[in-house]
């Protein structure tokens, strides 16, 4: 591969249009070290998605040990590295030995890689970003699943308010149904019905103003902590109603809390990748670097 090295030095002329970069080590113990060529390439994808609005510019640092002169070779992930330009420089480093330049290592063969690399990055690189189906609504870029949820939560906020003050107005008005009912219209006749009647007013005040928190609680979004009331023995056909319609809203506001909650949370992912116009190069070198460890 590469037969013969020469110490901090080329092994032929180097092609005046290729830069070279060395990569250097802070371990003094390395730099006795073999240093083989690699291609190298920063690129630069500018995601930029019309159907989902997706905008994101990613930068890549990668290098492809050079061993054959098939430019036409098949990328894979495994054979590529990551590479630091902080780390690199245009000088050799004190005491490497470098490994024989291949002779097709030429311009021409670097603008060959880096159509390779720009296919490889058409098959495997990708960005995965969430979409709201009902929302018909994509994630931002950076955006995590939870903040995505959380932002079609907020979205769902008026339409859910809105079927909310609706649901307030039906058990308004099954209330005032109950209150013509059972409620009497004349006059109590003798103290004792009156003194039942004025209990059975308290008794829908009471029930009225549960019910009103309970809307006023899940219009804050706060939790329905307290528990639908429970019938007990001996209760009056009108104190059961009042129990029933209060347990009735608590359940219908919970299931519509609970419906606007999944819809938020039901999330796809969604993957793209990239078009051959998103990839820009930055620059392409051949990078002289350990073995197997760019």
């Amino acid at each position: 591969m590469h037969p013969t090295t020469k110490k901090g030095n080329l092994s032929r002329p180097a092609d005046q249009n290729v830069r070279h970069l060395f990569q250097h080590s802070e371990n003094p113990r390395d730099r006795e070290i073999e240093l083989v060529p690699f291609f190298c390439v920063e690129a630069r994808i500018d995601f930029n998605d019309i159907r989902t609005g997706f905008r994101e510019t990613v930068s890549l640092s990668k290098a492809l040990e050079i061993y054959s002169d098939n430019a036409d070779l098949l990328w894979t992930d495994d054979m590529i590295r990551d590479v630091d330009f902080a780390r690199t420089s245009a000088h050799v480093p004190v005491g490497a030995r470098l490994a024989a330049l291949p002779d097709f290592v030429n311009a021409g063969f670097i603008s060959l890689m880096e159509n390779q690399f720009a296919q490889y990055l058409l098959r495997s690189f990708e960005a995965r970003i969430f979409r709201n189906f009902d929302l018909n609504l994509y994630s931002l870029s950076g955006e995590s699943r939870p903040d995505f949820c959380r932002r079609c939560l907020e979205l769902f906020d008026g339409p859910k308010r809105r079927e909310m003050d609706g649901l307030h107005e039906v058990f308004i008005r099954k209330l005032e149904q109950t209150r013509q009912k059972y409620l009497g219209t004349t006059e109590p006749d003798g103290l004792e019905q009156a003194k039942a009647e004025s209990r059975n007013r308290d008794a829908f005040s009471r029930c009225a103003e549960r019910i009103a928190d309970l809307f006023y609680r899940a219009e804050l979004m706060m939790d329905l902590a307290v528990p639908p009331p429970q019938y007990l023995l001996g209760m009056q056909e009108y104190e059961e109603k009042l129990i029933s319609l209060e347990a009735e809203a608590h359940r219908a506001i919970t299931d519509l809390a609970g419906r606007y909650n999944e819809k938020a949370r039901a999330i796809d992912e969604y993957i793209l990748h990239p078009n051959l116009k998103d990839i820009h190069f930055v620059r392409s070198c051949v990078l002289w670097a350990p073995k197997g460890a760019a």
